[in-house]
């Protein structure tokens, strides 16, 4: 009992971004928020679950699951599972996986059978800590007893394969280190890669810099070949590369430059054109909900001239969209 409440009381006092859309709920008691989820699902009250869920943090949702267990002797994750489907089923159990566990198992989906989510893979890989990769990496071969630069090596080909595995076995600095005289020779390195149209054989001075040097390195290194190019990084990697390696030296750059860009970008393009991404629009909301989403939505605002909220009205419906929108408006109002 010591030990449980001792849980609870770390939760409550965690440090939160001050950018999360969801915080935790100072109201929050584990056994009586798992009774609502269960009064909720017997009553076939989805918008009730989802209510419950946007209204506590990941942390709280995971002390959900032994008080449900006890009382009801059954897994609230499989009792989820024969209430929901479709998308929202999809957004319940984004909601219930521990951040960590659900990077791990959206990189096996999309790997898994014929064909390969590739931009699943660029998203996950190229936007994430040192640490968070390194975690990722260790829990990934715990969970499927085989080491995730394997599966990328085995289902990706080239130097779009040798940058995701160099990301994942750890090659990136995780420091906040910066240094003048070495990021201006990157600059004039990756200059000439593009003047000698990227002939290497053996991977280009892209693949190093990019996979090794941490983001405010990186920023540096742009900002001098801007000076010596005459144009942006970007545009240098969309004249000289292209498919799934051009996809994710951009991410690289993109999340290293402006991650909260960068994911207002990733939104928009699951939402615009015929048809949704939901598998992404759903991965970018739920990780980002207690890490940048009220940056995230202001940038959204800024770049598209229209609310995120809006735009996931238009494309979204029912309760799927209630509960993608109760993400986007978060929890403040009832967590405090």
């Amino acid at each position: 009992m010591l030990f449980k409440s001792s849980i609870n009381q770390f939760v409550s006092f965690r440090m939160t971004s001050p950018y999360a859309t969801i915080v935790d709920n100072k109201e929050f008691n584990a056994p009586i928020f798992a009774e609502k989820i269960d009064r909720a699902l017997r009553a076939g009250d989805k918008d009730a679950v989802v209510q419950v869920l946007t209204s506590i943090s990941n942390a709280q949702r995971q002390l959900l699951r032994e008080p449900y267990k006890l009382k009801y002797g059954k897994d609230i994750i499989a009792a989820f599972d024969k209430k929901f489907s479709g998308d929202l089923e999809k957004t319940i159990f984004a909601l219930m996986e521990t951040p960590l566990d659900y990077d791990v198992k959206q990189l096996k989906a999309a790997m898994k059978g014929l064909g390969t989510d590739e931009a699943v893979l660029i998203e996950i890989l190229c936007s994430r800590t040192v640490d968070q990769l390194r975690a990722i990496r260790v829990t990934y071969e715990k969970e499927f007893g085989k080491a995730l630069e394997a599966d990328i090596a085995g289902d990706t080909s080239g130097e779009f394969r040798d940058l995701l595995v160099s990301l994942v076995t750890g090659s990136k600095d995780g420091s906040h280190d910066t240094n003048d005289a070495l990021a201006k020779d990157d600059a004039v390195r990756l200059f000439a890669d593009g003047k000698a149209k990227l002939a290497k054989k053996d991977g280009t001075h892209f693949l190093h810099i990019l996979a090794t040097q941490n983001q405010y390195q990186l920023r540096k290194v742009f900002a001098y070949f801007q000076e010596l190019s005459g144009g942006t990084i970007e545009k240098s990697i969309e004249k000289e590369f292209s498919g799934d390696l051009q996809k994710s030296y951009l991410t690289i750059v993109r999340a290293a430059s402006d991650k909260q860009k960068f994911f207002a970008q990733q939104l928009h393009g699951s939402m615009k054109g015929l048809g949704t991404r939901d598998n992404d629009l759903i991965r970018v909301l739920v990780t980002r909900s207690e890490v940048d989403l009220e940056l995230i939505k202001t940038e959204f605002a800024e770049l598209y001239s229209k609310s995120l909220a809006d735009m996931v009205k238009g494309d979204t419906s029912g309760a799927y969209r209630d509960a993608l929108l109760a993400i986007i408006n978060g929890n403040h109002a009832i967590a405090h």
